[in-house]
């Protein structure tokens, strides 16, 4: 399943009212924006969404959805309304015909498949949680799940951050499950990969880390050689794990205290994008400021990498950038623009502004150019005057 369209707003009618417009959503994505225009808190309310169909995350502020997916041949609308963490109105359609349908007080109907050959039935569920999850049966209302695994899915890495680069891990008998969607935690995340996939796992990695530049012999988890753990209190040293690479050029190991951001951030990226498709679980990655920290040439080869992935594969990419490396990177085609003018953020893309989208292949300039001139707000007969 794929998110195809997705509008957002909050605590509407208020000072602190936010509207985002109709974002359309392909195989692959990049959102485009001056700073403050919105695209952060997008990647947010689309992943905050997900979370909340997973049954990960309660409703806490007020606001409205409105979403768009495909798969298996379907389309799903999906809009639901908050006040206050509570559901005022829910409702999912599959192809045009309504299934879910519910209001104030949690009341509504659903459609029941097995049920004398299918029928509506009325139900009440409590208004501080979806519907879509509280009433989640494989058997009598099997649609959801589709929708579940879609939202358990969901991915959000915060390029521009540490991503856990100063955490390790300690390993025990057993052990808690991992919380995959904590960027943090990418020690125990390789662990897991590495004990379902073994070698096709690591070389992926290896292979993937090598096409972006960094020329490693061996991917793994270790004790870390950067630094020295003292024993608390005369008791036993604890025996810290964390990554580290081996690479071609030097003797000894990098563990991941030694590695430069960029690679480090590179690397927790790719580690999660080959689990996922070692998985083959149709998955959403929302990216934020991706390519940060990244010299020109690192930055280009992991955008390559990243749309052939996606192309290749169950893997939707959503990136954000306003850096311009990544910029001529990605085609126009793949661009929305983000605009915010006060309390609202409209989107620029090739369906809505075709015209000044196509013409300006022909200009000769670069991707960031159309971004750095604005050129995407001309009319028509200006953008053809400036081509002249």
């Amino acid at each position: 399943m794929q998110l195809k369209t997705f509008s957002y707003s909050e605590l509407e009618h208020t000072p602190q009212e936010w509207v985002l417009e109709e974002l359309r959503l392909g195989q692959r994505t990049l959102l485009v924006g001056k700073n403050a225009s919105g695209k952060s808190r997008a990647l947010m309310v689309m992943y905050g969404l997900a979370k909340s169909l997973a049954g990960l995350q309660s409703i806490a502020i007020s606001g409205t959805f409105n979403c768009t997916l495909e798969g298996q041949g379907k389309v799903y609308v999906y809009r639901v309304e908050t006040e206050n963490g509570h559901v005022l109105s829910e409702v999912l359609q599959i192809d045009g015909t309504t299934v879910l349908e519910r209001g104030v007080g949690g009341i509504g109907k659903i459609w029941a498949e097995k049920l004398e050959k299918g029928s509506f039935i009325e139900f009440q569920t409590p208004t501080t949680g979806f519907a879509a999850v509280a009433r989640r049966d494989s058997i009598q209302h099997s649609y959801f799940e589709l929708l579940y695994e879609w939202a358990a899915n969901v991915r959000h890495f915060q390029f521009g951050t540490n991503l856990g680069k100063d955490r390790f891990a300690v390993f025990g008998p057993g052990g808690a499950k991992l919380d995959e969607r904590d960027q943090s935690i990418i020690v125990g995340i390789f662990r897991e990969a590495k004990q379902a996939y073994g070698d096709k796992f690591l070389d992926a990695v290896r292979r993937d880390m090598s096409a972006i530049g960094y020329q490693v012999e061996k991917v793994d988890i270790g004790p870390p050689v950067s630094i020295q753990i003292a024993a608390v209190d005369g008791g036993a040293t604890p025996e810290l794990m964390g990554l580290f690479v081996k690479e071609t050029d030097l003797p000894g190991i990098t563990d991941q205290i030694g590695m430069s951001q960029g690679m480090f951030r590179v690397l927790t990226l790719l580690i999660y994008v080959n689990y996922l498709e070692l998985k083959q679980a149709p998955t959403l990655m929302l990216v934020d400021d991706i390519g940060e920290g990244l010299d020109y040439d690192r930055s280009c080869r992991l955008i390559k990498l990243l749309r052939c992935k996606a192309g290749d594969s169950n893997l939707q990419i959503v990136l954000s950038t306003n850096d311009r490396f990544v910029m001529n990177e990605v085609p126009l085609e793949e661009w929305s623009i983000l605009q915010r003018h006060g309390n609202r953020v409209s989107i620029k893309n090739i369906e809505n502004s075709r015209e000044i989208f196509e013409g300006f292949k022909f200009s000769g300039l670069s991707n960031f150019s159309f971004f750095e001139l604005d050129v995407v707000n001309e009319t028509i007969d200006e953008a053809s005057a400036s081509r002249a």
